[in-house]
């Protein structure tokens, strides 16, 4: 929405407002950033130890020696990394990130910083967009704040890093798309058309943060935003008047996808293959549960993290918002309109945010598309707590303007007619009422907490968590009421900050020495100096995704996206024969005895102080050897069945869906294969052999997988359900396997057109608005900037 403050802000203003941001970011995560080791914290261990460093620290090696990170080795026997969507290989901050420690190297740090950059990123759109939309400083202020440090978005958003990377991207959309509305109400289209290519390419960023869950949330919160702000008034039944609406919302789709191509493509042909292209009811539809409700008012007590605790203040101004400022005749039309869709913004997340628990849920996963596709309704709640931090700042506004009118004695600010004569009594206007429900509220805390300590007196221990909580609530709602007394916006910021840096600091990090980045470094001490080929089965000892961190090939890992042939084929074979395929030569468990004959070689505790346990197997099998004798089996179920028998031979047997003329004949195939060149994308071999026969490689077979024998195309096979294998003549060959996807080539071919339409799209626009500002008045005049 466009408006023009009474007072001109200089920019100077704006700088401050950003800095004290920057600094309020700096004081709420001080004891990440401390050089002093006793107070330093770090990111509590967890996905952000275990996923998200470890698929960072991966990239960052491969991107510093000059290497795309294609594919995986070191979990579930090979990853497509570029693939998983969560590894966000081509998000600009995290590549920022890692050029920025090229020269020291990659660290747990150095994410962390990253981390952090991303709240003040979040507090600089909200103020932006806060401050466009409430016409106030103040108004900005308190918005940031109260988004930026959320209990939602300081919970668990910054240890499942590609949430909080995602979704900060969401207030800056917004802004763009209000500017792109703003230039369309006064009919300046070209100008309004670059607006919303620019919200598409923030959307497109926002996609590559890596979490599509969160890039579904935002893209529908940027269309319903988009379509409420674009909405033709008052003639909306008039088709032509959706022109360009439509035009525009299309443009900002478009352009979001586009730019994230890239990545969405070799990631939805990774989904269709993963055990996440069908996703149960009762499994996606997880949410928050009615003990929940709790957190807005008692924090400490509701759920496991105050994901809905959005301050005491900032819900108070929020209400405020929705009844007297929506109410006030003297607000514009379309500031009245936005609090009512924010409202109705809030209504909407929290109602899906319970999942499966209310029926709302159950309209999304049948007629949403891409909802069923995700777990974890709860994180829908970002658009409730954004549009409680804007309701906030429309509230804070208010009462900017409203208390100003009342020193000056003038009328002329907005508000409402009864809190405009300074003779009533303050408990007559809507600050009043609001101080006033502040100060009751704070008196019946206390009483509660008077209660709960009585019943914790009398012998009822698990009443002093209550008792805490209710004494804390009191002593909030008390300075809140206070606050909105005093009729001073700087302390109502200040109450804000108290509250929120109280409660929510602690969420997402513990003393630094309870982070281990490489645990169990001398259980697995064998392991690690074993220079021959091999593989590790990690059965719930090490931290998933140990592998990337010890450089050690798993055959196990931890993502959400997980080949479902693979996940399918360990569950059904006997795990000594899943060993032998996969090259599994050394085994940690908590076993004192294990299926196939090995020696234990370390013993440790573990996590819960139970002894756990390193072997080596007597007899591991190869990571590439050759075999005769095909069986043809198009059917997964019967090849597992058949891989699984005891009758079955895997030196000399391979299972495939068909087999290729002049192959398959030999039931003995004698010869020499040995590795000249092992690389992640690229495998290279040389073998020998006196007979038509199969070199079979213990290696994930995955679309993009590309054979040559001695420089000639060959295919690739997909042998005993999951593996690879290449059909090679008699004699001697060399024989190359490399990895290049073509659903990356693909992708990265869209996003670099639709960015060069993009900066085309921007630069013509430019051109066609400037021409049209020549034409003699009396024209028709694009007037957008």
């Amino acid at each position: 929405m466009a408006y023009k403050s009474s007072r001109r802000i200089s920019v100077g203003k704006y700088l401050v407002d950003i800095m004290l941001l920057a600094g309020l970011c700096l004081f709420f995560f001080w004891r990440d950033l401390t050089p002093v080791v006793a107070d330093r914290w770090s990111f509590a261990a967890g996905d952000f130890t275990q996923q998200f460093y470890a698929f960072a620290r991966y990239e960052a090696a491969r991107l510093q020696a000059g290497q795309l990170p294609l594919w995986n080795p070191y979990i579930y026997a090979g990853h497509p990394f570029v693939a998983d969507i969560q590894a966000a290989v081509f998000y600009p901050l995290s590549l920022l990130t890692m050029l920025l420690t090229a020269v020291k190297g990659f660290t747990y740090r150095a994410l962390e910083m990253e981390a952090i950059a991303h709240f003040f990123l979040a507090a600089l759109f909200t103020y932006l967009l806060a401050r466009r939309l409430t016409r106030s400083r103040i108004g900005g202020l308190g918005a940031a704040i109260a988004f930026a440090f959320s209990g939602y978005l300081t919970s668990y958003p910054p240890l499942q890093l590609a949430i909080l990377e995602t979704q900060v991207w969401l207030p800056l959309i917004l802004l763009l798309l209000d500017v792109a509305a703003d230039r369309l109400e006064r009919g300046a289209q070209w100008a309004a058309s670059r607006w919303a290519v620019t919200a598409g390419l923030a959307l497109g960023v926002a996609l590559l943060a890596g979490h599509p869950q969160s890039g579904l949330l935002v893209g529908y919160a940027g269309l319903a935003f988009g379509l409420f702000r674009f909405w033709p008034r008052p003639s909306a039944r008039q088709l032509s008047t959706w022109k360009w609406p439509l035009a525009l919302l299309a443009l900002f789709g478009l352009v979001g996808l586009g730019i994230a191509a890239i990545q969405l493509v070799p990631s939805w042909e990774f989904l269709r293959l993963s055990t996440r292209s069908v996703l149960p009811f009762d499994e996606a539809g997880s949410g928050f549960t009615p003990y929940d409700l709790l957190q807005p008012i008692l924090p400490a007590l509701g759920g496991t993290v105050p994901a809905l605790y959005f301050g005491v203040l900032p819900l108070g101004l929020a209400i405020l918002a929705l009844t007297a400022v929506r109410r006030d005749e003297r607000e514009p039309a379309a500031s009245r309109q936005l609090i009512a869709f924010l409202g109705l913004a809030i209504l909407v997340s929290l109602l899906l945010s319970f999942g499966k628990h209310i029926a709302a849920y159950s309209i999304a996963y049948l007629l949403a598309p891409g909802w069923k596709m995700f777990r974890g309704q709860e994180r829908v709640v970002v658009w409730a707590v954004l549009a409680v931090a804007l309701l906030s700042g429309y509230g804070m506004a208010w009462l900017d303007r409203h208390w100003a009118a009342l020193r000056s004695g003038s009328a002329g600010e907005p508000s409402l007619s009864v809190s405009d004569k300074p003779k009533q009594g303050w408990t007559q206007s809507p600050d009043g009422v609001l101080a006033l429900a502040y100060a009751v509220g704070a008196a019946g805390a206390l009483v509660l907490a008077l209660g709960f300590f009585a019943g914790y007196q009398s012998g009822h221990d698990n009443l002093w968590g209550f008792a805490a909580a209710a004494m804390t609530l009191a002593m909030f709602l008390l300075f809140s009421a206070l606050a909105v007394r005093s009729r001073q916006p700087a302390l109502l910021l200040a109450v804000i900050v108290l509250d929120l840096f109280t409660y929510h600091p602690r969420l997402h990090a513990g003393p630094s020495d309870q982070v281990d980045l490489a645990p169990y470094r001398s259980l697995l001490a064998a392991a690690l100096g074993d220079s021959s080929i091999f593989r590790i089965a990690n059965e719930d000892v090490l931290p998933i995704n140990s592998g990337l961190l010890h450089d050690l090939e798993d055959v196990s890992g931890g993502s959400p996206m997980v080949l479902g042939d693979y996940e399918r084929w360990l569950r059904a074979l006997p795990v000594e024969r899943a060993w032998r395929l996969l090259n599994v030569k050394y085994v940690v468990s908590w076993r004192q005895f294990l299926e196939a004959p090995a020696e234990r070689l370390a013993e440790a505790p573990g996590r819960d102080g139970k002894p756990v346990y390193l072997y080596r197997l007597q007899e591991a099998g190869p990571r590439a050897w050759l075999a005769g004798e095909a069986i043809v089996e198009p059917d997964m179920e019967r090849t597992l069945e058949e891989l699984g028998s005891a009758g079955f031979d895997p030196g000399r047997q391979v299972l495939l869906p068909a087999v290729p003329l002049g192959f398959g004949e030999s039931a003995q195939c004698g010869g020499q294969v040995a590795y000249r060149q092992r690389a992640p994308e690229e495998l290279v071999l040389d073998v020998t052999t006196e007979q038509p026969c199969f070199l079979v490689l213990g290696e994930l077979y995955y679309p993009g997988w590309r054979a040559t024998v001695d420089g000639q195309t060959v295919p690739v096979l997909r042998a005993d359900g999951i593996l690879r294998a290449v059909g090679v003549a008699p004699g001697s060959h060399q024989i190359s396997l490399t990895y290049r996807p073509s659903a990356l080539g693909w992708g990265a071919l869209i996003s670099l057109v639709t960015l060069l339409a993009a900066v085309a799209w921007l630069a013509a626009s430019w051109v066609v608005e400037s021409r049209r500002r020549t034409v003699p008045r009396g024209h028709d005049v694009d007037h957008g900037r």
